[in-house]
């Protein structure tokens, strides 16, 4: 037997860079009611999306917990609209990514073969880059190609025998796009490592280079990444939070 949907509810607040916005459907068969709840943000060519469910075994429960939510979601500055709006916008997305060539975020070569210190191996341009590869590499958010491609030294990353650097030189050529990351991590990505506001380059500076003579000549070792890591957690835990 299948579920019906009973009650479907679609809020959204817009904000400065993306819209958030909280889905609730209320599904019920005849022994229970499933309600679930998909939040996330709309941005210009992404729709990010982390769903919990719950059950209930009272229909007229479920119901007063879908009216809580709404009040609750009302009372922060959503707004209720129509459900139409996201099939609407996630066909949007779909034409786009269809359309839309991959989002190159950085390239080692546009560092060494730009203003770059002569004295330094071309390698240090990939270091900066590479540690935010590290951080993607443990925190799971690279394509599920590229995880099954390169298991093996996805796991030496992960145990810290090898750097993020050296897979970025080695396995991505040098080149991190929106192709070799995950629906998160690109969202993600697109707010902290995009070359208009790159808050990312801007943390790892104020870390590990402010008293070096610039970006390239940080070291790529463990030690460093440990250092940076905090930040980019707190970053990513505000951007999960709406607030990056």
């Amino acid at each position: 037997m299948e579920y019906k949907t009973e009650l479907e509810n679609f809020l959204t607040k817009s904000g400065e860079k993306s819209t958030q916005y909280m889905h609730l459907r209320l599904e019920r068969l005849s022994y229970q009611s499933i309600l679930y709840i998909v939040k996330g943000r709309m941005l210009e060519r992404i729709r990010t999306k982390r769903e919990n469910i719950e059950q209930y075994k009272d229909f007229k429960e479920a119901q007063v917990r879908v009216d809580e939510l709404i009040e609750q979601l009302i009372k922060e500055g959503f707004t209720k609209q129509n459900t139409k709006i996201l099939q609407d916008t996630d066909i949007k997305y779909a034409n786009l990514s269809r359309r839309e060539k991959a989002y190159v975020y950085d390239k080692a070569k546009w560092h060494y073969d730009g203003d770059y210190p002569k004295t330094l191996l071309p390698f240090q341009a990939y270091i900066h880059t590479g540690m935010f590869v590290t951080w993607l590499i443990i925190n799971n958010l690279l394509t599920q190609k590229i995880v099954d491609q390169y298991q093996t030294s996805i796991n030496l990353v992960k145990q810290g025998e090898m750097s993020g650097a050296h897979f970025f030189e080695e396995y991505l050529d040098g080149s991190l796009s929106s192709n070799d990351l995950s629906e998160e991590g690109n969202a993600f990505a697109r707010q902290y490592l995009n070359k208009d506001d790159n808050l990312y380059l801007a943390d790892y500076i104020d870390c590990l280079a402010s008293s070096l003579p610039g970006e390239y000549h940080v070291q790529d070792s463990l030690e460093n990444y440990k250092k940076l890591e905090p930040m980019i957690n707190q970053r990513y835990s505000k951007f999960k939070n709406f607030n990056i």
